[in-house]
């Protein structure tokens, strides 16, 4: 197959994960504009070629064998953060990373999204998994999406189409986060810093940042936490090869050096096993795998 010049083949995906874990993407591209973006989607349509976004990569597990498939790494542009300071509207491309955009709100005075601080990621991603901590959501002062739809047509929606839940948004599937609004409130830029400053302390006291890992691995079930529940099954300190369930937080799963796919999917399934043995609940994963067979993905 002649492949358009905006799309390559075997491009190592480990380096752009945050696990630093999988093998290459069949195809990839990394488009510079919208125009590059759609001919790319188009291209994958076309050719009957399965497509994955990646933003940041810090919530994704690739499969050792890679993807058989394009990839789309939205990271050269949807970079752009505008600011209407009258109205308090902070209008912000998918590709923005967002904790500096949460520091660049607290800073210049505007409440709204400062507990977010500190998870890693993307604007797009973060909107696509509805992420939170702390009582704040990133869907909770949303006035409205741009997108990409299933027929690459550039859409507008609003939040209440989107059907936000606990790190679900549903209404996002198979759509393109292009930008978001937020209507945030002016408020006092030093007592939202130092509400920053005293997350971040709490993320860098609990959680294994030294490590390659994906945050948090699984959901907050209801009225408990996966970390407890898997404490209680005894599986901090338990490792597969090179991947590890820290002792200094349980939901997560640390690439101690040179780990593989198979070894972190190894301890969530043993992790999903054991919790439900011993609480009869059955933990949901955070973390979104690509690359596997359907049967490797039994338990996960």
């Amino acid at each position: 197959m002649k492949l358009p010049p905006f799309i390559r083949r075997a491009v190592p995906l480990a380096p752009l994960t945050a696990y630093q874990i999988g093998g290459p993407a069949q195809y990839y591209t990394a488009p510079e504009d919208r125009d590059n973006l759609l001919k790319a989607l188009h291209w994958a349509e076309n050719e009957k070629v399965e497509t994955f976004i990646l933003g940041a990569g810090t919530n994704l597990l690739v499969s050792d064998r890679g993807f058989d498939g394009l990839i789309v790494h939205l990271h050269k542009f949807l970079d752009q953060v505008k600011v209407d300071e009258s109205s308090g509207v902070w209008t912000a491309g998918a590709g923005v990373k967002l904790t500096p955009f949460v520091r660049q709100t607290a800073q210049a005075g505007f409440a709204g999204v400062e507990a977010l601080i500190g998870i890693p990621g993307t604007l797009g991603g973060a909107l696509k998994m509805n992420a939170g901590a702390f009582s704040q959501e990133i869907s909770n002062t949303l006035l409205s999406l741009e997108i990409i739809d299933e027929n690459q047509s550039i859409e507008s929606m609003k939040p209440e189409d989107v059907g936000f839940d606990y790190r679900l948004a549903p209404g996002l599937d198979n759509k393109i986060v292009i930008s978001a609004a937020f209507q945030l409130q002016q408020d006092d830029a030093e007592k939202l810093m130092q509400h920053v400053r005293e997350i971040t302390a709490l993320r860098r006291n609990r959680q294994p940042l030294q490590w390659p890992s994906c945050g948090s691995v699984f959901k907050r079930p209801e009225a408990d936490f996966a970390g407890r529940l898997i404490e209680a099954a005894k599986l901090k300190g338990y490792t597969v090869g090179q991947a590890q369930i820290p002792e200094k937080h349980a939901n997560f799963i640390i690439n101690l050096g040179g780990a593989k796919a198979g070894d972190v999917l190894s301890i969530i399934k043993t992790v999903k096993q054991r919790v439900f043995e011993l609480s009869g609940i059955s933990l949901k994963r955070e973390v979104i795998l690509i690359g596997f067979t359907d049967e490797e993905l039994i338990g996960s």
